[in-house]
């Protein structure tokens, strides 16, 4: 078995993964990459995430989907709200990782406020030696409703796992895919893992109020 505990999602941790679109970090970071845009009512911060197309025989399409996305029960804000013993923590399974390798994947989580806990990605490197997630490398963050994450090409990741009270959470996502003979999703590669083989440890959203 395998337990982590995610952490808060930031630029500099996610590095090795893909990037970030983190406007509460990247706005006061005014640099060469940031001008004024929209005559003087807009400040523009360039190149905040990269998007990968390695694709090298057929040519890709850019495209644009919608992922309507649901929280399992026991990752809704309510239920962490209402149980009521210290210093609990919520353990989720991950079931499943997958990766596409030809492309990088975008997904810009709407209608969350900017500082509302709204998800969590995991994500692990390759392993070098054979067509699977490195575990070593394994790591869990969790992400606000104003951030959005780009995996990059080859990147092993969970599918979206949602938190909070609202029925569903939509992203915008964003991926070259292959349109070709009705088959957009050739660029997915998935391993599985039995329950409990990896975990993920979640603290309550209040820890003042926590009972197993």
């Amino acid at each position: 078995m395998i337990l982590i505990h995610a952490q808060p999602l930031t630029i500099q941790d996610f590095k090795p993964y893909g990037s970030i679109i983190s406007p509460n970090e990247e706005v006061f970071k005014l640099d060469e990459s940031a001008k004024n845009a929209n005559q003087g009512t807009a400040i523009k911060i360039m190149k905040v995430s990269e998007i990968q197309n390695q694709f090298s025989e057929k040519v890709p399409v850019p495209n644009w989907n919608i992922f309507r996305c649901f929280p399992q029960h026991h990752l809704r804000r309510t239920f962490l709200e209402s149980i009521k013993r210290p210093n609990c923590t919520v353990t989720h399974d991950i079931k499943v990782l997958e990766k596409h390798p030809y492309s990088s994947q975008t997904f810009l989580p709407m209608g969350r406020a900017e500082d509302d806990i709204s998800y969590l990605v995991v994500v692990a490197l390759p392993n070098p030696a054979c067509d699977a997630p490195d575990l070593s490398t394994l790591k869990a963050f969790t992400c606000k409703g104003n951030q959005a994450v780009t995996y990059g090409a080859g990147i092993w990741h969970a599918p979206m796992i949602v938190l909070g009270t609202p029925p569903y959470l939509d992203f915008g996502v964003l991926i070259n895919e292959l349109l070709d003979n009705g088959h957009p999703e050739k660029d997915c590669v998935e391993t599985f893992y039995e329950e409990g083989q990896l975990q993920i440890t979640l603290i309550a959203a209040n820890e003042t109020k926590c009972q197993k």
